[in-house]
C-alpha cells in the first residue's frame, strides 16, 4: 500500500507549465517556424513578410468561470478576450477564430445563443470572422475551446525571451482590478449586503466580466520592435507568475519597484473596504490581460511620447539586470526576491 501511495504522488500532475514542457519536449519541427511553442501564441511563416498567429485556450465551467460571477454573454465575450490577448503578447491583427463547445445538459438554447452573442460583440468590435468550429454535448460542465488566427509582420518576435540586462521593465495597464472584482462576486449575499455600495466600484467588476485586449499596445510595441528588441507577455496569471515567464526564458532577473505599480483608486479604496492587501490581488490576482514587457531603455522615452499621443497607458515598474531567470520586489530600497505565484490548474 505505501509503494502505491507513493506511486501516485509520483504519477499526480502538480504544475500545468512543467507538465506541458515535459509532454512537448520530443515534438519535432518539420516546418519553418518563427515563433514555436511556448510562449504566448505560435507563428509560422505565410509569405516573404508576414507570419500567421495561432493562439487556443480552453475555459471550463467551474475552473475558468461560473454563472454566479457572469452571464452568458461575458463568459462568450472573455472566451475571445482570452485568445485577443496572446495575440497582442505578440503584436499581432486578430483576423479569424473557432469555436468549440462542449455543452452538457444543464445549459439550454437561449444561454448558448447568450455566449455567441457575446463571442460576436468583441468580435465585430476588433473586426475579425467565425471561420468554424464544433459543438458536442458533454456530461456535466461546459467546455469553450477557442482558437485565434491573425498575423504579424515577419520580423516581429516579441518574445518573452528577448529581455536583456538594463532594459526598462513596463506594463501598459493597471493590475489587480480583475481579481478584485472577483473577490466581489464570489461572496455570498449575506457578505456582499455588509460591503459598501459597489456603484463606486462597477470598474472592478467590469475588469473581470468584459476584458478588454491591449492590441492597440501590441501593434505599437511591434512598431517600436524594429528598433530593438522587446520581450512582452500578456497578464494572465498574475504579475510575478508572467515576470517569471520572461525572466526563466531570458535568462535575467527582473526588479519590480513597488512604488512605480499602477493601482486604481477603485482598487485601494475596495481593498480597504474589505480589509485585504490590494498587492495580492496584483501579484497573483491575474485576468488583468494587460501586456508586461521589457524594451530598451534608450526607447523608453520614444515609447512614453507615443503610447501618450494615442492616449494610452505606459507604466514603467522596474528593470532587467543581470541573472538566472530570478524576480525581486524593491520595496523602500530593500530588495526581496518574489515567489512565482498565480492560476496553476494542477495546485489546489
Amino acid at each position: 500500500m505505501e509503494q502505491k501511495n507513493k506511486m501516485e504522488h509520483q504519477n499526480k500532475i502538480e504544475d500545468e507549465f512543467e507538465l506541458i514542457k515535459e509532454m512537448t519536449k520530443d515534438f519535432h519541427t518539420y516546418q519553418p517556424i518563427l515563433v514555436p511553442n511556448g510562449d504566448d501564441a505560435a507563428i509560422f511563416p505565410v509569405s516573404q513578410q508576414k507570419g500567421q498567429v495561432v493562439c487556443i485556450d480552453t475555459m471550463v465551467e467551474e475552473i475558468h468561470f461560473t454563472t454566479r460571477t457572469m452571464s452568458s454573454f461575458q463568459i462568450g465575450y472573455k472566451a475571445l478576450a482570452i485568445n485577443l490577448s496572446d495575440i497582442a503578447a505578440m503584436g499581432g491583427t486578430p483576423k479569424y477564430f473557432l469555436v468549440s463547445m462542449a455543452i452538457p445538459p444543464s445549459w439550454n438554447a437561449s444561454e448558448i445563443a447568450e455566449i455567441y452573442r457575446g463571442l460576436k460583440f468583441l468580435a465585430d468590435e476588433c473586426q475579425l470572422d467565425l471561420i468554424g468550429g464544433d459543438t458536442v454535448s458533454a456530461k456535466s460542465a461546459l467546455v469553450i475551446t477557442v482558437t485565434a488566427i491573425g498575423e504579424v509582420e515577419e520580423h516581429v518576435q516579441l518574445t518573452r525571451s528577448k529581455a536583456k540586462p538594463d532594459d526598462l521593465l513596463f506594463l501598459t495597464g493597471r493590475l489587480g482590478d480583475s481579481a478584485a472584482g472577483l473577490h466581489y462576486l464570489l461572496q455570498s449575499d449575506e457578505k456582499r449586503a455588509s460591503f459598501p455600495s459597489m456603484e463606486p466600484f462597477m470598474n472592478l467588476l467590469f475588469a473581470h466580466q468584459q476584458p478588454k485586449p491591449h492590441l492597440q499596445e501590441g501593434r505599437l510595441l511591434a512598431r517600436l520592435s524594429a528598433k530593438g528588441a522587446i520581450a512582452l507577455n500578456d497578464v494572465s496569471d498574475g504579475l510575478s507568475s508572467e515576470a517569471h515567464e520572461i525572466a526563466e526564458r531570458s535568462q535575467v532577473s527582473l526588479v519590480i519597484e513597488q512604488e512605480k505599480l499602477p493601482l486604481s483608486p477603485e482598487l485601494k479604496e475596495f481593498a480597504k473596504c474589505v480589509g485585504k492587501n490590494p498587492y495580492e490581488w496584483v501579484f497573483h490576482g491575474g485576468e488583468d490581460f494587460v501586456l508586461i514587457g521589457t524594451l530598451p531603455k534608450e526607447l523608453a522615452a520614444q515609447a512614453a511620447e507615443e503610447f501618450s499621443r494615442q492616449n494610452l497607458a505606459f507604466y514603467p515598474i522596474g528593470y532587467a539586470m543581470e541573472g538566472k531567470g530570478e524576480v525581486y520586489l524593491q520595496e523602500k530600497g530593500h530588495r526581496a526576491k518574489l515567489a512565482k505565484q498565480g492560476f496553476n490548474h494542477f495546485v489546489k
